[in-house]
C-alpha cells in the first residue's frame, strides 16, 4: 500500500508540473497545473533538474484557461524541460528594480516598466504616434522630388532614419559630379582617357544615389504604419504617470520652400 501511495504522489508531481515547453527569443512557453495563482507581472524563478535557480521571469501573459503562460525571461539561461516557482511578495526586490523604483520609475499595469524597454520601443514612444497628413507628406516628399531625409523630417523620424539618407545622397552627387568633374576637364585637354577612367565615380554616385532614393521611399511608406501600430499598443500598457513632455525636430512645408522647427508632445 505503501508503495502504491509513493506512486500516486509521483504522478502527481509530473502530472501538476510548471514546465517550460518552448523558448522562442527571451520568451518562454510554459505549461501550467496547479499554478499557485500566478498573475500577469509576478516574478518567478526558473529551476533546474537540481532544484537550483538558473534565471528569473516576468509572467507577461496568461491564457484563458488559465493552463498556459507566456514568461519573459530576465536573467540567465533557461531551457525546455526546466520549472516554474513563483518569487513570494516577501522576497526583496532585485537590485534593478529597487533602482528603477528610486529614480522614480512606475510599474505598468502588465508588471513591465518603462525602464525595461528597449531602445527602439522608447524612440516610438517619445515621438508619438505619426498622423495621417505627417504620414502622407512626408512619403510623398520621400519619394518626389527632393528626398535627402526630408520626408522621414516631416514624420517625426529624421534623427532616427532620415539623417542617413540625407548623408547618402549627398555624398553619392558628389561622387557623381567628381566623375563628371574629370569628364568635363577632359575635353579641354589633351588628355582624353581621364574621362574614360573616371567611369567608376560616375557609375558609383549613380548607383549610390538611386539606392538611396529607393529605400529612402520605402521605408517612409512602410514603417509608420508598424510603428503607429507598436506606439498605440504601448500606450495602452502605460499609466498616465508615466506620459512624458517630449521634444522632437520637425520639417514643415510652406509655401515655395519651408521650415525646420521643434515639436512638442505631452
Amino acid at each position: 500500500m505503501k508503495f502504491i501511495s509513493v506512486l500516486i504522489f509521483l504522478f502527481s508531481s509530473v502530472s501538476f508540473a510548471q514546465t517550460v515547453s518552448r523558448i522562442q527569443g527571451t520568451e518562454a512557453t510554459i505549461n501550467l497545473e496547479g499554478h499557485e495563482g500566478l498573475i500577469v507581472g509576478d516574478r518567478v524563478y526558473f529551476l533546474n533538474s537540481q532544484l537550483s535557480t538558473a534565471g528569473e521571469g516576468e509572467v507577461l501573459r496568461l491564457s484563458a484557461g488559465g493552463k498556459k503562460a507566456l514568461v519573459k525571461i530576465v536573467s540567465g539561461k533557461v531551457k525546455t524541460g526546466m520549472t516554474l516557482e513563483k518569487i513570494s511578495s516577501s522576497v526583496s526586490a532585485p537590485k534593478e528594480t529597487a533602482a528603477q523604483s528610486s529614480a522614480g520609475t512606475a510599474m505598468r499595469a502588465d508588471g513591465i516598466s518603462y525602464a525595461s524597454l528597449s531602445e527602439s520601443d522608447r524612440t516610438i514612444l517619445e515621438r508619438g504616434e505619426i498622423s495621417q497628413a505627417r504620414y502622407v507628406i512626408g512619403g510623398i516628399l520621400a519619394t518626389y522630388p527632393l528626398g535627402l531625409g526630408i520626408g522621414h523630417a516631416v514624420q517625426g523620424r529624421y534623427m532616427e532614419k532620415g539623417w542617413i539618407f540625407t548623408v547618402g545622397e549627398l555624398a553619392s552627387i558628389a561622387v557623381f559630379a567628381a566623375g563628371m568633374g574629370d569628364c568635363v576637364a577632359s575635353t579641354w585637354s589633351s588628355n582624353k582617357d581621364n574621362c574614360n577612367g573616371s567611369g567608376g565615380l560616375l557609375f558609383a554616385g549613380a548607383f549610390g544615389y538611386v539606392g538611396f532614393r529607393i529605400w529612402e521611399a520605402v521605408d517612409a511608406w512602410a514603417t509608420p504604419p508598424e510603428q503607429n501600430r507598436r506606439y498605440r499598443e504601448l500606450k495602452s500598457r502605460l499609466p498616465a504617470s508615466e506620459d512624458t513632455i517630449t521634444f522632437e525636430p520637425g520639417f514643415m512645408p510652406l509655401a515655395g520652400g519651408g521650415a525646420l522647427g521643434l515639436r512638442v508632445t505631452f
